[in-house]
């Protein structure tokens, strides 16, 4: 027969963790919880802020395509400088109307302003505005070899320009 084999202490003998031990380990789990606290608040921050960029690309990316769709169908174009330092482009398109929540293909004035506020798309008679960005935005042509801030005929192409973050984009 086996005998098992018991562990006895003995007196005196002290078992445990002491005080000291007990707030060391404390104020280290204390530690690993505060980075790893930051780390998740962090990343929040960064995804918060992915997403307000992507949203802004995707606005300005829209503002490319309509002023790209109204450009190719346009049967007139003016620019006209503005005070403020800005521009705007006006110009008759047989290309989609956005006004009344609904896109139909109709033949209309269309006016793109471009300001230290942003640009905007206004259709007809102010029947519809339509806000493409908000920060500076200034609109240039390209004519004769080299970009203007007006121009008196048809530019080959149009560069919009934005802040916040700067980027540049050409229409043609």
């Amino acid at each position: 027969m086996r005998r098992s084999k018991v562990f006895v202490l003995h007196p005196g003998t002290k078992s445990g963790f002491t005080l000291i031990e007990m707030v060391i380990a404390i104020g280290i789990a204390a530690l690993l919880v505060m980075a790893v606290y930051s780390a998740l608040v962090s990343s929040s921050h960064i995804a918060e802020r992915q997403a307000a960029d992507g949203g802004r690309e995707s606005i300005r990316a829209r503002a490319v395509d309509l002023l790209r769709a109204d450009l190719r169908s346009r049967t007139s174009l003016k620019v006209e400088a503005r005070a403020d330092g800005g521009a705007a482009l006006d110009l008759e398109s047989l290309g989609d109307s956005i006004g009344s929540g609904q896109t139909r293909r109709v033949l209309g004035k269309v006016r793109y302003v471009a300001s230290s506020k942003g640009l905007t798309r206004e259709e007809g008679k102010g029947e519809s505005l339509l806000v493409l960005a908000t920060g500076a935005a200034a609109l240039e042509f390209w004519e004769n070899g080299d970009w203007r801030k007006a121009t008196g005929g048809s530019p080959v192409a149009i560069r919009i320009s934005f802040s916040d973050p700067a980027e540049s984009m050409v229409v043609r």
